[in-house]
């Protein structure tokens, strides 16, 4: 693309030579392509301004900076009043703003992002519209799946605008995204045109980064405020948002053209009706601003319900008619890591999930309690993120489990040993050898919860999930969790 053309699409002033061809748009000097303009952008740790030199020996032929610097003479500089809103922006641009020839929706929350993400993908193909999906676990083009192995749930807005533009080519009339409250305050999605917000719900996470709750709601609030500001394709701008949530009263404060609500009432705007749920899944009949339809879903959990009317808000939003809503939620069969079951015939239950925080892994435990004739077994570690609440974990594993095993999940450089005797610190009450066990190493870990599980117990396999990796100071490994259950039942026999 010529840099003028892409420089005034995107707003930036340009100073020097404009019929300069960029053909791709970096923002990390590491990996520079020739041809590429390279995005100086100032991150949490690194400044991209430090690297213009190293960019520009790597072969990048235009650079774009928020303040001023001194460059090498001949090299064309676009400036911008914020790098960070920039990139987003020139991205979309050099993709041919992808997302104004979609129908998108962005589903943001502290639970369940991914699950909603995936079941409305599932129910706007089984519809019959074309659709593509970007969430922690995988990229969808129209029906094709890719592992999402980058490590972020919601990529920098190169990547974006990129997946963007392979669903158009794709055929796709729809995209759904999962966007996490980092992308929205990083400006990943600033480009994004979209036409619903959904919203799961507002925990206690990520409160490192965040400094308040009251900053993390603001950061997921952003999103209301983006599609109600987008470019206008026909459809009502929507929010959707979990009216049982206690996020709801100040989200619903945020204008856009229309506001519809989900939960378990009848103030909702989409609510389950003669609601019967069994330990594999759920049957109501669902009510909706445009009708009913029945649904036999397929997934257990009560928070799967909520996920449901979600993902039945964003597609009714996107135009599916609701008869086909229905339909669609029977047919889908959940997502790898998500209360995925692990059944080879033994008589006793094995799940895994991502659940990797203290309130993810309580609701977890809760919502399997019902269905457990006999033990409940978690076994879990907390990561070496500094906002996860170690001592919260091994709470709620003493209060929800009958037997918990404490192991390891991502140490980092931080000492596995150490991260457990936290996590222990909060199972007040509790004793080791009786009511929990410390095993560092997961795979034996998980052999251990296996091997002591009894008929009709539940073992629930915590805090992995869909991941595909274990980070150590060593660096990172292959990780499968399902794969080390399944080995654990055949050796059990």
């Amino acid at each position: 693309m010529r840099l003028a053309d892409l420089a005034r699409g995107a707003g930036a002033v340009l100073d020097g030579n404009g019929d300069v061809d960029v053909t791709g748009i970096s923002y990390d000097s590491r990996h520079v392509d020739a041809g590429d303009l390279f995005v100086a952008v100032q991150g949490l740790h690194v400044d991209g301004h430090h690297y213009l030199a190293d960019a520009i020996a790597k072969g990048a032929v235009a650079i774009a900076v928020e303040r001023s610097v001194d460059v090498r003479e001949g090299i064309p500089v676009l400036r911008m009043p914020s790098t960070r809103i920039g990139l987003a922006e020139l991205a979309a641009e050099f993709r041919g703003r992808p997302s104004r020839r979609l129908r998108l929706a962005g589903i943001t929350g502290t639970d369940g992002k991914t699950t909603v993400t995936h079941m409305a993908e599932h129910v706007l193909q089984s519809s019959g519209i074309v659709a593509g999906a970007m969430s922690t676990v995988a990229f969808k083009v129209s029906g094709r799946e890719i592992d999402n192995t980058t490590g972020q749930t919601t990529t920098e807005a190169p990547e974006v605008q990129a997946w963007l533009a392979r669903m158009v080519d794709g055929g796709a009339a729809c995209a759904v995204i999962e966007t996490t409250s980092h992308a929205l305050v990083q400006e990943r999605v600033r480009a994004c045109e979209f036409d619903v917000a959904a919203f799961t719900n507002v925990g206690r996470d990520h409160l490192d980064y965040h400094a308040t709750w009251e900053d993390y709601l603001e950061a997921k609030a952003r999103l209301i405020d983006l599609t109600a500001s987008s470019v206008d394709k026909g459809i009502e701008k929507t929010a959707i948002l979990n009216r049982d949530d206690i996020s709801y009263d100040r989200l619903a404060r945020r204008p856009i053209a229309r506001r519809w609500t989900y939960g378990m009432s009848t103030a909702s705007d989409f609510h389950p009706l003669d609601l019967a749920i069994t330990g594999s899944g759920s049957r109501f009949r669902l009510k909706t601003p445009v009708g009913e339809t029945e649904v036999s879903l397929n997934v257990p959990a009560k928070f799967n319900i909520y996920n449901s009317l979600c993902a039945a808000g964003i597609c009714v939003a996107l135009g599916v008619a609701v008869e086909d809503i229905g339909s669609g939620l029977a047919g889908f069969e959940g997502v790898r890591g998500r209360l995925e079951p692990v059944d080879l015939g033994q008589d006793f239950r094995v799940y895994i999930d991502f659940a990797h925080a203290a309130g993810s892994l309580a609701s977890a435990l809760a919502e399997l309690r019902p269905f457990t004739r006999g033990r409940l077994i978690v076994v879990f570690g907390s990561t070496a993120r500094s906002d996860h609440d170690r001592p919260g974990m091994g709470r709620a594993a003493a209060e929800f489990s009958d037997f918990f095993i404490i192991t390891t999940d991502d140490p980092l450089n931080e000492d596995p040993v150490e991260i457990a005797r936290d996590v222990q610190a909060g199972a007040v009450g509790k004793s080791p050898g009786r009511d929990f066990e410390v095993v560092i190493d997961r795979r034996s870990a998980i052999r251990r919860a296996i091997e002591v599980a009894r008929p009709g117990d539940t073992v629930l396999l915590a805090g992995k999930g869909h991941e595909r990796s274990m980070r150590t100071a060593a660096g990172s490994e292959p990780w499968d969790e399902r794969a080390e259950a399944e080995a654990a039942i055949r050796e059990r026999g």
